[in-house]
């Protein structure tokens, strides 16, 4: 297969894999209780601890208005909650709540049996190596 067909290729499965998966979080099928933009939040205060609105806007490539308002919401539920930055008392920090862990760990332990079920046939290298390829993607986007 030639340069232009495999990444012709590659443009029309990312585009059809992303619209399935949007699809899936919109119908009955959905994955879990979370939003998928709260998901991502909650994922990310997790794994890399308290982070300002301005950090967190900026690794979701958003404006800090619309996280704000997902912030928002969230901390309305009790899943992230809101403090004084110790380096700067202006600034606000945003951290997960041990409410926001549970919800977290149900609906990433939903996600992960969706796609180890889609996975089940594949290999450990095939799923390491498309895991390494997606995050080279992800990467690529703001290269």
């Amino acid at each position: 297969m030639n340069n232009k067909n495999a990444v012709e290729r590659i443009e029309y499965e990312l585009t059809t894999f992303i619209r399935r998966a949007v699809y899936i979080d919109n119908s009955e099928n959905k994955i879990g209780n979370l939003e998928r933009a709260s998901y991502l939040i909650l994922r990310q205060l997790d794994e890399f601890g308290p982070a300002r609105v301005k950090k967190l806007a900026e690794s979701f490539k958003l404006d800090i208005s619309t996280l704000s308002r997902q912030a928002g919401a969230l901390e309305g539920k009790g899943l992230i909650e809101r403090s004084s930055d110790p380096s700067d008392g202006r600034v606000s920090l945003f951290t997960i709540t041990e409410l926001g862990r549970e919800k977290l760990k149900a609906d990433k332990k939903m996600r992960l049996a969706r796609y180890q079920n889609m996975l089940e046939t594949w290999t450990n290298e095939e799923k390491e190596l498309f895991g390494e390829l997606l995050q080279r993607m992800n990467h690529a986007f703001f290269d």
